[in-house]
């Protein structure tokens, strides 16, 4: 890998910074250096997110690399979804975290599976190396929250991944979580979670207690002084905030099947809940779609429900004047893509078609289409469904650029597939490229 700023090489260890310039390595893991598929696979799923930074992925030993530079950073469409992060735990190459990734992906959120390799019985015992993945995760945690600023990762642990986290958290004030689940918790009988509360680094964690957890209630017989048996035995200190339910007939990692996730996991991780002492949840920063499927999904709505309908209207001659009445030569249609969604509100299309002194059309005589036209053989539109991309992101107007373009691409491919008949009728042109005088 090499820096996008310097073009130096990238030391391919485990710091996930190159060089003295921002860029970095994405720390989306797979498993381990032979589980290539699920690598191909946790990318997918970050996919929409990941396009608009004008960066690529290569690919490591172990992992994806992900190069950006922050010159970049301006005008990237940034996903405001929901983010959720797993951590497994020792002597597995965590299953599990592939088996939630369609539950989460099914949600529309975005999923990092977090992996620090396979770790021995031998690794867990030893304190210092025990303790180095609580510094691990907190480089992999801060680099999500570099490029995701405005969102609050939910966390998913299990076994040693929740002794990571709840360390990670108790030793690191800066960093927040929303939601944070744990299942064959180590993490010690007596930890602090007022504390952890107080300092609003979470809103609830829902602590999952399997009563015959017999790895959770021995744990600290190997890592003995910083874990013990709370998903076992559950946590001494109540809290409000606190959720200890118990399940029976749970052992270690019985918790792994599609469909407990989808009766307890999601609706927790879903539920909008503020820190201590604040009333606005994290939720709020959240979008429930991404940018760029809002820009495709109106590309397709506005192709069925408007481009399919004028066609028709000009393949049976029922394109008619403002009157009502007196039929137009209808060719085509030409479609007005502007340059951000603000120049496609109606404030700033009203205009534009007076400066060229179009008139006003209708196409269909059942639930018509209105258009403008000027000598009656070619009809305009400008796509007002584009001004709702303005709501989806804090940014100005004119920066809004890449959003206009994945809505013109995706309306091209619509025009241009091999189910639709519009191609011979319809164009597709950028506001800028129009001649002075429309025909």
């Amino acid at each position: 890998m090499r820096c996008p700023r310097q073009g130096t090489a990238c030391d391919t260890g485990r710091e996930p910074r190159c060089c003295g310039c921002r860029c970095y390595r994405l720390a989306v893991h797979g498993f381990n250096r032979h589980s290539r598929v699920f690598n191909s696979f946790a990318i997918k799923l970050d996919r929409a997110a990941t396009r608009a930074s004008h960066g690529k992925f290569t690919e490591n030993t172990d992992a994806f690399a992900f190069q950006h530079s922050q010159a970049h950073n301006r005008y990237m469409l940034r996903s405001k979804r929901k983010i959720i992060i797993s951590v497994h735990g020792i002597r597995t190459t965590g299953a599990w975290q592939k088996q939630i990734a369609s539950v989460v992906s099914e949600n529309g959120w975005i999923y990092y599976p977090m992996d620090y390799g396979y770790f021995t019985a031998i690794h867990f015992a030893l304190p210092f190396v025990r303790r180095s993945k609580i510094t691990w995760f907190c480089r992999q945690f801060d680099q999500i929250k570099e490029r995701f600023p405005e969102v609050t990762p939910s966390v998913v642990a299990h076994s040693n991944g929740t002794y990571i986290v709840a360390n990670a958290l108790k030793t690191y004030p800066h960093m927040r979580v929303d939601k944070l689940i744990l299942c064959g918790s180590i993490v010690r009988q007596d930890f602090d979670w007022k504390t952890i509360f107080e300092r609003k680094q979470a809103t609830l964690v829902r602590n999952e207690v399997g009563v015959k957890d017999i790895w959770a209630a021995h744990a600290n017989w190997l890592a003995w002084g910083d874990t013990g048996s709370s998903g076992q035995s559950g946590f001494a200190k109540e809290h409000v905030r606190l959720l200890q339910p118990r399940f029976p007939e749970f052992g270690h990692s019985t918790f792994q099947a599609y469909g407990h996730y989808r009766a307890y996991w999601l609706p927790f991780l879903d539920e909008p809940k503020p820190y201590e002492g604040e009333t606005d949840p994290p939720w709020y920063a959240e979008e429930p779609v991404s940018p760029y499927d809002a820009a495709r999904w109106s590309a397709m709505t506005y192709y069925h429900q408007y481009i399919c309908r004028v066609h028709d209207a000009i393949a049976d001659h029922e394109a008619f004047a403002g009157n009502g009445s007196d039929l137009l030569p209808a060719k085509c249609l030409w479609v007005v893509v502007p340059k951000t969604p603000g120049q496609a509100a109606k404030g700033a299309v009203t205009p534009f078609f007076q400066k060229h002194a179009l008139k006003t059309g209708s196409a269909g005589k059942k639930d018509p289409r209105t258009f403008q036209y000027n000598g009656g053989e070619i009809l305009y539109d400008i796509p007002t469904t584009l001004n709702t991309l303005s709501f989806l992101d804090n940014r100005q107007d004119s920066e809004l650029d890449d959003a206009v373009a994945e809505f013109q691409k995706w309306l091209e491919r619509l025009i241009h597939s091999s189910r639709s008949q519009c191609a011979d009728t319809v164009q597709v042109k950028r506001i800028e490229e129009l001649p002075a005088t429309l025909p």
